[in-house]
């Protein structure tokens, strides 16, 4: 059945060239929408090339543009980023929700969702709950923390229609984040032939991005008076996988012989298993996944091997 929920509405996605602002934008604007944009390299029509942290830019975009909804994906978004340069990662991720969050309020916007993670759980049992307290450790997590209770504590204190998904690793085609683990095994097999892989015992969920888009897309939708107070969503895919498993996976898919060298050194801070309870989004967003993980890798493998002509 098609979407007609975003037919005419003005949608406002930051980070709009990223690796999931770009595939939202495309679903938002096959069901209708009217998509806006800020970037941090594009300047076209309906979308501006603005700093996140620039926030008069930002207000006047949102408030000519008369908008309904925004989707908040821009940030840090990267662990490493956060471990060379931790209070330029708090900066960009908590001031620039801020400032997104001030303008839906000031604008009156109808629906505000605010990308965050389930790395913010930490070190809490798993799966991962909504109801749980965030235990992060390293300055990326922590600043993702930051962004979920300024964003509750808008909603709660002016009544702002906020949503905030926490995802697992997402992943497929498009990401060019290359220190990501699946797009960084996938090059090393198609280019390089031989993987560098530090420890290999992390368990993680991985998320295929179409299953990622839907759930803000069915977020988006979602009537408020069924959710309650916690604004909170897990999404996840429900396959658990180690490292090393999944570097073995992507290996046997390509179908080439690739050489593994491990690497005594393991991640600072990184907890060894992570992965969410989704049964919330499935309950209330009537939200599931739908790509199991190897036909996500296969469709990773063909993409990449495409964009990098291997």
């Amino acid at each position: 059945m098609k979407n007609t929920f975003f037919h005419n509405k003005r949608v406002l996605i930051t980070g709009i060239d990223g690796f999931v602002g770009s595939a939202l934008s495309e679903k938002i604007l096959l069901y209708g929408g009217k998509v806006y944009g800020v970037s941090k390299r594009t300047e076209k029509k309906n979308i501006i090339k603005a700093d996140i942290l620039d926030y008069t830019r930002i207000d006047t975009f949102i408030s000519d543009s008369k908008i309904d909804i925004c989707f908040h994906l821009a940030g840090e978004s990267l662990v490493e980023a956060g471990q060379i340069d931790p209070r330029q990662t708090y900066k960009i991720n908590i001031e620039g929700t801020l400032n997104i969050l001030e303008s839906a309020r000031k604008n009156k916007l109808k629906k505000i969702i605010v990308a965050s993670t389930s790395h913010v759980y930490g070190h809490n049992r798993v799966p991962y709950y909504e109801g749980y307290t965030p235990k992060p450790t390293r300055p990326y997590e922590t600043s993702k923390a930051c962004t979920d209770l300024i964003a509750q504590s808008y909603a709660r204190s002016f009544n702002l229609p906020v949503l905030i998904p926490r995802f697992v690793n997402i992943y497929g085609p498009g990401d060019l984040h290359f220190n990501r683990l699946i797009p960084k095994t996938i090059r090393s097999v198609l280019i390089d032939k031989h993987i560098f892989m530090w420890g290999g015992n992390a368990i993680r969920d991985y998320l295929y991005i179409d299953d990622a888009v839907e759930a803000y897309v069915h977020l988006a939708g979602v009537d408020l008076k069924t959710v309650g107070d916690n604004r909170i969503f897990n999404f996840g895919a429900g396959e658990r996988i180690s490292v090393k498993e999944i570097i073995e996976k992507i290996i046997n898919l390509s179908g080439r012989k690739v050489s593994v060298e491990k690497i005594k050194e393991e991640r600072n801070e990184e907890i060894e298993i992570q992965y969410v309870s989704f049964n919330k989004a499935t309950k209330l967003l009537g939200w599931k996944p739908k790509t199991i993980l190897e036909d996500g890798l296969k469709n990773s493998l063909l993409w990449y091997t495409k964009y990098l002509g291997k």
